[in-house]
């Protein structure tokens, strides 16, 4: 009970400060304005990155504990804020973006010794021990799962929505392995995102309040995603199976590989963005954006429990790993060349389609700015 009402007053101590942030967001520019690729039609705060950060960091202090385990995760997360924060305001290139997100994986791998080992048994061989390799490609897993949801921030309630879905899996696998401190840490980080999506997802009595995130709530997102996959896989004694973890961040990994490799296909800079991601296909295929959030949180959500169904009956990791390479190859079908799809939208959704590129949208479109851009 202790844990749920920290996780309430986050949430409440978000909504408050999401309200209060919006003159100053204002006089000091921290507002993402229509136009471009953008089409949300209104000049939105960046403010929710900063007010859940700050709700978070607030009602975690008083569990001294926790905080202690977790410093550096804190000390990481304080350094993406500072940068997101820089970032929205335009005061950061993308390479230097980047250069600090692989700074915070350091911190992660080399001062918390919080790194990849083994990844279970992927190949029916034995464990998948990488030896030399487990820090190399913890950074780089770090990198890709933190702009994975920075690329996936275009849409009111997706980033954030993920994030929720993402970050509930593993409240419940820590409460499974009975770690009190990460499920605290989780709760209360859960109730800090509840409280900006009252402000980020289309409902009818959000009003005039949207918000967006910014870069500074999908890096500190992406990265806490990327911290709690590592270490509730590679804990000692009772874990999670890392293949678990794939099948938990499925929708973030999948856009990532698939808008990757497309660009890589069509010999484009990877870097480069473009209005290729899951939920434009989904738009020019003639749903709306409330359709397209609930489809795709439901699919991430639909993922995540195949991933822990399976664990929990106890089916081989290399079975559960071939599961899942099976839905990346169906992903792959449907979304790597997503022209396909539009061929066979019905004409009047194409009408739709025209009509509704001429209005202001649930789509922010900051999204995507590649490798190391920034979202909304």
């Amino acid at each position: 009970m202790t844990f749920l009402v920290q996780a309430l007053v986050a949430c409440l101590l978000t909504a408050l400060l999401i309200v209060w942030l919006r003159r100053p967001a204002h006089r000091f520019g921290l507002i993402d304005h229509a136009g471009g690729r953008k089409r949300h039609g209104d000049s939105i705060p960046l403010t929710g990155g900063i007010a859940l950060t700050l709700s978070f960091v607030a009602t975690l202090l008083f569990s001294a504990p926790v905080v202690s385990q977790y410093a550096v995760l804190l000390v990481a997360m304080a350094l993406l804020v500072a940068v997101g924060l820089l970032d929205d305001l335009g005061e950061v290139s993308p390479r230097g973006k980047l250069g600090v997100q692989i700074v915070a994986a350091l911190l992660m791998t080399s001062w918390a010794g919080h790194y990849l080992v083994d990844l279970g048994d992927l190949f029916a061989r034995g464990s998948f021990e990488l030896k030399n390799w487990g820090i190399p490609l913890t950074v780089f897993a770090t990198v890709a799962v933190i702009n994975g949801f920075n690329m996936l921030d275009g849409m009111d309630g997706l980033a954030g929505g993920l994030a929720f879905c993402v970050l509930g899996f593993f409240a419940l696998f820590a409460s499974m392995l009975d770690d009190v401190n990460a499920s605290k840490f989780l709760l209360v980080l859960l109730g800090a995102v509840g409280g900006f999506l009252l402000f980020n997802v289309p409902h009818p009595w959000r009003g005039a309040r949207r918000t967006f995130m910014g870069d500074t709530g999908s890096l500190i997102l992406g990265f806490v995603v990327a911290w709690f996959s590592v270490g509730l896989t590679q804990r000692p004694g009772a874990h999670v199976p890392p293949v678990v973890m794939l099948w938990v961040v499925g929708l973030v990994l999948l856009d990532l590989l698939t808008v990757t490799l497309r660009r890589i296909i069509r010999r484009r800079d990877p870097a480069l963005p473009d209005r290729g991601h899951v939920h434009h296909v989904l738009l020019r295929r003639g749903w709306n954006a409330g359709q397209s959030l609930v489809w795709l949180l439901g699919a991430n959500v639909a993922l995540g429990l195949a991933g822990t169904i399976l664990w929990r009956l106890g089916v081989p990791d290399y079975a559960s790993f071939g599961g899942f390479l099976i839905v990346t190859a169906l992903y792959l079908g449907v979304f790597l060349f997503p022209s396909r799809l539009w061929r066979m939208l019905p004409r009047r959704a194409q009408v739709d389609k025209r009509t509704r590129a001429q209005e202001p949208s649930a789509v922010s479109d900051t999204s995507d700015p590649g490798p190391a851009g920034g979202g909304s």
